[in-house]
């Protein structure tokens, strides 16, 4: 069974990618993130987590360390009288000689958990950046367009009862999902993480998602057309595990 739901994310936080080679991007007016966590917000540690909350493609990226050359993904945090100033920042291009381009976002979160964007700066980040292998679970980057989904498999159970999680579908890890463009040309090939989840940036557009045969599944699922608008299409597989 094929689920498709296509949707235009609205970043949780007002997000204004605007890129230029080298330049500064305009400053988005100050948008307070909903819902402030509950706990209070005492340390650096804390605002960052409250952050990627707010911002998942932040979560996995680490504070940046002392003396650290080269390195492509961190945050850093500065007090301030109500919380905390941190800048998350990304790298790529020879970041083992220290990057040579990088895209910064800057956030107030007080005390109680809210969070602001203050500010953006650097050109866009590419597609796979920060991505696996940096230090972040990856995604796509505030402000970004692509396609992201999960890929799950069922039926789990003979019988489904309504209101039981062990019959849930499972993720799919590891399975291998192709991208093509509107002329039928590959231009992108994923593998599901452990949770079955996968992302790729893309510029707006029509693009059709090819599901590949992952072994122990009845069928490959079918290909899904999909257009990218002005934020990211959200798009879920489902593979039947023949279970009936």
């Amino acid at each position: 069974m094929k689920r498709l739901n296509s949707l235009f994310a609205l970043a949780t936080v007002a997000i204004i990618a605007v890129g230029c080679a080298g330049g500064a991007a305009s400053t988005p007016p100050p948008t307070p993130s909903p819902s402030p966590s509950p706990v209070t917000i005492t340390t650096p540690e804390q605002a960052a987590a409250r952050v990627a909350e707010v911002v998942p493609s932040f979560a996995g990226i680490g504070p940046r360390k002392k003396d650290m050359i080269g390195g492509c993904c961190f945050w850093e945090a500065v007090d301030t009288t109500d919380g905390f100033e941190l800048t998350f920042e990304v790298g790529w291009g020879d970041c083992q000689s220290g990057c040579i381009e990088r895209h910064r976002w800057v956030y107030s979160v007080t005390r109680d958990g809210t969070v602001t964007q203050l500010n953006e700066n650097g050109p866009p980040p590419p597609s796979g950046v920060p991505g696996p292998g940096s230090g972040s679970t990856g995604g796509i980057l505030p402000g970004g367009t692509g396609i992201q989904g999960r890929v799950l498999a069922g039926p789990t159970c003979p019988v489904v009862s309504v209101n039981d999680p062990s019959c849930n579908d499972r993720p799919v890890a590891g399975a291998i999902i192709v991208i093509l463009d509107a002329r039928g040309t590959e231009i992108a090939r994923l593998v599901t993480d452990v949770n079955g989840n996968y992302w790729v940036t893309l510029p707006s557009g029509p693009y059709t998602i090819e599901p590949q045969p992952v072994e122990g599944f009845m069928r490959v699922a079918d290909p899904i057309p999909v257009t990218v608008g002005d934020g990211i299409a959200s798009v879920d597989i489902s593979f039947d595990t023949g279970i009936r």
